[in-house]
């Protein structure tokens, strides 16, 4: 997914880009934040929809001992292993 540190790194250059002078690098640095801010809720989106639908109707049953997942629980998930993956 996205490694908080890009995340960050393009956060910050964005608000510094408030107080630069070129204009071009200002406008290159907002439409790269507003590109990972869309990419980000495309991302929970999918995952909200296609997330629980994929654990109930086949993990389930690869794995019968596993219970009924809501779209909290894929997203709890999903959040984990990007915690605990690096990129």
């Amino acid at each position: 997914m996205f490694s908080s540190n890009k995340v960050s790194n393009v956060v910050e250059n964005a608000l510094k880009s408030n107080n630069r002078v070129n204009l071009e690098s200002a406008e290159n640095s907002k439409l790269t934040l507003a590109s990972i801010f869309l990419g980000v809720l495309i991302v929970l989106l999918i995952n909200i929809l296609v997330g629980p639908a994929l654990w109930n109707n086949v993990l389930r049953r690869l794995v019968p001992s596993l219970g009924k997942a809501r779209w909290y629980d894929t997203l709890a998930l999903a959040l984990l292993f990007g915690l605990l993956v690096p990129n």
